[in-house]
């Protein structure tokens, strides 16, 4: 995704729409009333989507996160350099995440840029890092976690460790 401010915030617009049209709750940042795009000090933009899967618990025992960061590429013009997908299933015991961050990093140490998270049960770490693929944008983010979700509890058993 690239784009000035005013195309990023519409992603956003429509992001959050796809997580409505699967009946999640979206729980907007204490003291807002609507959804926010934030800019650092560098001029760089990002965005936090928390909402609330649909359950019969109240409240829910599931949530997903969509979180993107948009490095400035020149005059008002961004692109998204990190995200952060995550669905927390706390009826089923797990937690999977799919991650682009701190590139350099993972690249100096694992020769990747993104990685995954997995952890069933929650809280049990047998691997900080999995080897993952890049995801497209935030609406393939939505989707890999609705499939993870409406699907089979996740066997990290199954995935490759990155260390």
């Amino acid at each position: 995704m690239r784009g000035d401010d005013v195309e990023v915030a519409a992603y956003l617009v429509r992001v959050a729409a796809l997580l409505e049209r699967y009946g999640i709750a979206l729980r907007l940042p204490e003291g807002t009333a609507e959804l926010e795009i934030q800019e650092d000090p560098a001029g760089d933009l990002s965005f936090e989507l928390l909402g609330d899967l649909p359950d019969s618990a109240t409240p829910s025992h599931s949530e997903i996160t969509v979180r993107e960061r948009f490095d400035r590429v020149g005059p008002d013009q961004y692109a998204r350099a990190g995200y952060e997908y995550e669905i927390l299933d706390r009826e089923r015991g797990y937690r999977r995440s799919f991650h682009l961050h701190d590139t350099e990093w993972f690249r100096r140490n694992f020769m990747v840029v993104v990685h995954e998270h997995c952890e069933s049960p929650i809280g049990h770490v047998s691997c900080r890092h999995y080897e993952g693929s890049p995801i497209k944008d935030a609406y393939a983010g939505v989707e890999a976690l609705m499939d993870i979700w409406t699907g089979p509890p996740p066997d990290c058993s199954r995935l490759a460790c990155l260390g």
